[in-house]
């Protein structure tokens, strides 16, 4: 381990991150509130980087950059994102475990909240909405864009923020990709941003759950979330751009330049299909609570939100059946497509899932028969086969482990099973006690601190962060 590149790489980062506080300062000079909670932590967090990021100038060094530095410095760099994110929290007058829950809950773009929106200052709701649309396209990723020295060796950087991705060549050089899906991530917000104000929001609301939709995050300046608006041309807007945000940027991108090769990619055509069933399925079940108009509207919109892992809500699903509550608690395992701002075990691993699955039914029953299990019609290398596995079997493991202990507090196995699967799967809101009429803020505060874990463990993708608890993993060697 590189202890020293890994350090000077994570000062540089939190440099950048000092910058974030900028958006909230201006808000609060507008709208006359204090400036310290914004200013102490961007001021600690530039020093702090300063101190960290002294050292490193030559290219020789950063070409030693392996897969040890970069999973420590992504994994630590939300870790410490998180914990500077939270003092502007701190500084209103919320205690430091809440704190860290809302700023982890931001940054994982989780949306799980312990907050009353309506009790926040203005320039706290645009601070804890811009945390979720820096955290939706990552901050690796800016900082790939920006500076073009560490770009020679950001593909393990790039990877390790984005494990669940195979990197479509956007560009040859890897910072050029970087700063194209950057391009589409603001051209998208500024649209919506356009569109909700034009709808009748005020510009402070736009922005606001602009920010939370492409990062398929979340937070609401309402406790109603949506339902707020109760105007379902906002909710279609909204529903559309979550369904973006959950999509493969690399395939809007070509879109945008002319090549819609989306709609012959398997896994955007499996993530539609999903989508699709889901609607159908709830729909047809809240026929006995709603007219057809609004099943349609209420069941379509929950079903997008919650399998992006947005986590919006424009009604209380917590209140509709057990077949309905079912299927939203599965799509929450399932999330977004590989390359998106959404959680969850990604559409593409649970169709290659699938795959492998009917792959060694076949084998057994033919055993000498020779097959290979494709995507797109090339053969998937069984390394590759196994990695999917064995997050797969992390990820059930760590949702049993982490149901069991919230269970041990006393909650339902509901709420616990669901409060597990909305952090796990940066979806937000779950069942029960955990539910859309409800929010994390009854939880003790060791139950927080577990499922901010959770959070922190999901948005990496289970690997990233599990290898830094492995002590080998810090020795020299590897």
């Amino acid at each position: 381990m590189n202890l020293r590149l890994t350090v000077s790489i994570l000062g540089k980062l939190l440099m950048l991150f000092s910058f974030s506080f900028t958006l909230p300062l201006i808000a609060a000079y507008i709208y006359g509130e204090p400036y310290y909670p914004f200013l102490l932590p961007a001021a600690l967090s530039l020093f702090v980087g300063l101190l960290m990021g002294y050292g490193i100038k030559t290219d020789t060094e950063l070409e030693s950059l392996r897969h040890k530095e970069s999973f420590a410095i992504v994994g630590l760099i939300w870790l410490l994102m998180s914990i500077f994110g939270s003092v502007p929290y701190a500084l209103f007058g919320i205690n430091g475990v809440d704190a860290f829950f809302e700023s982890m809950s931001g940054f994982t773009t989780t949306g799980a909240s312990v907050l009353t929106p309506e009790e926040l200052p203005k320039s706290l709701l645009l601070w804890r909405s811009l945390t979720q649309w820096i955290g939706g396209m990552g901050i690796i990723v800016l900082f790939l864009a920006i500076f073009p020295n560490v770009a020679k060796r950001s593909t393990v950087l790039f990877q390790a923020e984005y494990p669940g991705v195979s990197l479509s060549k956007i560009k040859p050089r890897i910072r050029d990709t970087a700063l194209s899906l950057y391009k589409v991530y603001l051209l998208l917000t500024v649209a919506e941003i356009a569109l909700l104000y034009a709808l009748g929001l005020s510009l402070f609301d736009a922005v606001n759950h602009t920010f939370t939709t492409l990062s398929t995050g979340g937070y609401s300046t309402h406790s109603e979330s949506i339902a707020f608006f109760n105007d379902v041309r906002v909710e279609a807007v909204i529903a559309f751009f979550a369904f973006l945000g959950g999509t493969n940027f690399a395939l809007i991108y070509f879109l945008l330049s002319g090549k819609p090769v989306m709609f012959k990619n398997t896994e955007f055509r499996s993530y539609v299909c999903f989508l699709l069933i889901a609607s159908v399925l709830i729909t047809a079940v809240n026929l006995e609570r709603y007219s057809v108009f609004e099943s349609l509207r209420y069941s379509i919109f929950q079903a997008i939100s919650i399998m992006t892992t947005t986590g919006f809500t424009t009604a209380d699903f917590d209140t509709w059946s057990d077949s309905a509550k079912l299927i939203l608690l599965i799509l929450m395992f399932i999330g977004g497509s590989s390359g998106s701002t959404g959680g969850g075990i990604k559409v593409i691993r649970i169709y290659l899932l699938m795959k492998y699955a009917i792959h060694q039914i076949l084998r057994a029953a033919e055993p000498r028969t020779v097959r290979a299990v494709k995507f797109e019609g090339k053969a998937i290398k069984k390394e590759v086969l196994d990695d999917i596995a064995a997050f797969f079997v992390l990820y059930i493991l760590i949702f049993a482990a982490s149901s069991v202990l919230i269970s041990l507090s006393g909650y339902d196995i509901l709420t616990s099973l669901s409060a597990t699967a909305a952090t796990l799967g940066n979806v937000g809101p779950g069942l029960g006690l955990a539910g859309a009429a409800e929010n994390y803020a009854s939880f003790p505060q060791p139950t927080k601190v577990l499922l901010s874990l959770n959070m922190w463990i999901g948005r990496l993708e289970i690997f990233t962060v599990v290898s830094l608890l492995i002590p080998t993993f810090w020795r020299e060697r590897w």
